[in-house]
Protein backbone atom coordinates (compact mmCIF):
# COMPACT_ATOMS: atom_id res chain seq x y z
CA UNK A 1 0.00 0.00 0.00
CA UNK A 2 1.21 3.46 -0.89
CA UNK A 3 2.58 5.69 2.33
CA UNK A 4 -1.04 7.13 3.25
CA UNK A 5 -3.16 4.29 2.91
CA UNK A 6 -5.17 5.51 0.29
CA UNK A 7 -6.63 2.01 -1.04
CA UNK A 8 -8.53 3.35 -4.02
CA UNK A 9 -9.49 6.54 -5.89
CA UNK A 10 -12.85 7.10 -7.81
CA UNK A 11 -13.39 10.21 -9.95
CA UNK A 12 -17.22 10.24 -11.38
CA UNK A 13 -18.93 13.09 -12.79
CA UNK A 14 -22.00 12.29 -15.44
CA UNK A 15 -22.90 13.55 -19.37
CA UNK A 16 -26.42 14.57 -19.87
CA UNK A 17 -27.83 14.20 -23.15
CA UNK A 18 -26.92 17.45 -24.46
CA UNK A 19 -23.27 17.21 -23.24
CA UNK A 20 -20.09 15.78 -25.70
CA UNK A 21 -19.33 12.76 -24.20
CA UNK A 22 -16.33 13.01 -25.64
CA UNK A 23 -15.44 16.13 -23.51
CA UNK A 24 -16.60 15.06 -20.38
CA UNK A 25 -13.67 12.21 -20.70
CA UNK A 26 -11.54 14.95 -21.70
CA UNK A 27 -12.40 17.20 -18.55
CA UNK A 28 -11.66 14.16 -16.40
CA UNK A 29 -8.36 13.53 -18.02
CA UNK A 30 -7.19 17.34 -17.01
CA UNK A 31 -6.74 15.32 -13.45
CA UNK A 32 -4.17 12.86 -14.58
CA UNK A 33 -0.56 12.96 -15.83
CA UNK A 34 -1.21 9.41 -17.61
CA UNK A 35 -3.96 7.61 -19.98
CA UNK A 36 -6.90 6.49 -17.98
CA UNK A 37 -9.83 4.00 -18.45
CA UNK A 38 -13.05 5.46 -18.17
CA UNK A 39 -16.27 3.13 -16.82
CA UNK A 40 -19.39 4.26 -18.48
CA UNK A 41 -23.01 3.52 -17.33
CA UNK A 42 -25.93 4.46 -18.70
CA UNK A 43 -28.92 5.82 -16.82
CA UNK A 44 -32.04 7.92 -17.46
CA UNK A 45 -33.32 10.96 -15.77
CA UNK A 46 -37.10 11.26 -14.01
CA UNK A 47 -38.05 12.60 -17.55
CA UNK A 48 -36.46 9.50 -19.46
CA UNK A 49 -33.65 11.88 -20.31
CA UNK A 50 -30.27 9.94 -21.11
CA UNK A 51 -27.67 10.17 -18.33
CA UNK A 52 -24.33 8.42 -18.45
CA UNK A 53 -22.42 8.06 -15.58
CA UNK A 54 -18.51 8.83 -16.18
CA UNK A 55 -15.97 6.78 -13.89
CA UNK A 56 -12.17 6.07 -13.45
CA UNK A 57 -11.37 3.91 -10.35
CA UNK A 58 -7.53 4.16 -9.37
CA UNK A 59 -6.27 1.18 -7.25
CA UNK A 60 -2.79 0.28 -8.78
CA UNK A 61 -0.27 2.30 -6.37
CA UNK A 62 1.45 3.67 -9.05
CA UNK A 63 -1.26 5.14 -10.52
CA UNK A 64 -2.58 6.28 -7.18
CA UNK A 65 0.77 7.94 -6.43
CA UNK A 66 1.11 9.40 -9.97
CA UNK A 67 -2.96 10.90 -9.41
CA UNK A 68 -1.80 12.14 -5.63
CA UNK A 69 1.29 14.01 -7.49
CA UNK A 70 -0.75 15.45 -10.05
CA UNK A 71 -3.36 16.43 -7.49
CA UNK A 72 -1.02 18.05 -5.48
CA UNK A 73 -0.05 20.24 -7.83
CA UNK A 74 -4.13 21.87 -9.01
CA UNK A 75 -5.36 22.07 -6.04
CA UNK A 76 -5.61 24.46 -2.89
CA UNK A 77 -4.18 22.04 -0.41
CA UNK A 78 -5.00 24.97 2.53
CA UNK A 79 -8.39 24.89 1.91
CA UNK A 80 -8.61 21.16 2.03
CA UNK A 81 -6.70 20.76 5.25
CA UNK A 82 -8.73 23.39 6.96
CA UNK A 83 -12.23 21.20 5.67
CA UNK A 84 -10.52 17.68 5.85
CA UNK A 85 -12.70 16.97 8.87
CA UNK A 86 -15.80 17.31 7.43
CA UNK A 87 -15.07 15.63 4.35
CA UNK A 88 -14.16 11.83 5.77
CA UNK A 89 -16.69 9.75 6.60
CA UNK A 90 -16.55 7.01 9.31
CA UNK A 91 -15.00 4.63 6.52
CA UNK A 92 -12.29 6.66 5.99
CA UNK A 93 -13.72 7.98 2.62
CA UNK A 94 -12.38 11.21 1.99
CA UNK A 95 -14.84 13.70 -0.65
CA UNK A 96 -14.27 16.20 -3.11
CA UNK A 97 -16.24 17.67 -5.43
CA UNK A 98 -15.32 20.24 -8.13
CA UNK A 99 -18.11 22.05 -10.69
CA UNK A 100 -17.47 20.43 -14.17
CA UNK A 101 -17.58 24.07 -15.77
CA UNK A 102 -14.64 25.07 -13.72
CA UNK A 103 -11.97 22.19 -14.46
CA UNK A 104 -13.14 22.88 -17.97
CA UNK A 105 -11.74 26.47 -17.65
CA UNK A 106 -8.68 25.13 -15.52
CA UNK A 107 -9.93 25.99 -11.87
CA UNK A 108 -9.63 23.28 -10.11
CA UNK A 109 -11.47 24.85 -7.06
CA UNK A 110 -13.11 22.89 -4.49
CA UNK A 111 -17.35 23.63 -4.73
CA UNK A 112 -19.23 21.37 -2.21
CA UNK A 113 -22.29 21.84 -4.58
CA UNK A 114 -19.68 20.82 -7.98
CA UNK A 115 -20.57 17.64 -10.30
CA UNK A 116 -17.46 15.84 -10.03
CA UNK A 117 -16.73 13.81 -7.22
CA UNK A 118 -13.25 12.87 -6.07
CA UNK A 119 -13.75 9.98 -3.48
CA UNK A 120 -10.67 8.29 -2.06
CA UNK A 121 -10.61 5.37 0.81
CA UNK A 122 -7.82 5.50 3.43
CA UNK A 123 -7.40 2.42 5.71
CA UNK A 124 -6.04 1.87 8.76
CA UNK A 125 -5.91 -1.05 10.80
CA UNK A 126 -7.58 -0.83 13.40
CA UNK A 127 -10.05 1.70 11.32
CA UNK A 128 -10.03 4.92 12.85
CA UNK A 129 -11.27 8.13 12.03
CA UNK A 130 -8.76 10.15 13.77
CA UNK A 131 -5.81 8.63 12.08
CA UNK A 132 -7.48 8.56 8.93
CA UNK A 133 -7.87 12.83 9.66
CA UNK A 134 -4.44 12.71 10.26
CA UNK A 135 -3.54 10.98 7.38
CA UNK A 136 -5.03 13.02 5.06
CA UNK A 137 -3.55 16.21 7.20
CA UNK A 138 -0.15 14.76 6.40
CA UNK A 139 -0.78 13.85 2.80
CA UNK A 140 -2.19 17.65 2.01
CA UNK A 141 0.11 19.24 4.02
CA UNK A 142 2.95 18.21 1.84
Amino acid sequence: MNPFGIAWIQLETFSHATEDIEKVKVLLSKFFSYDITFIQNKTYGHFGNEIIMVKVELTKNREIKDFISNFLSIVNKDYLLETIEKRIDEDGVLFIRMSKERVYNDDFIIDDNGDILLSMKFVTYPKNRERVIENGKLLFHN
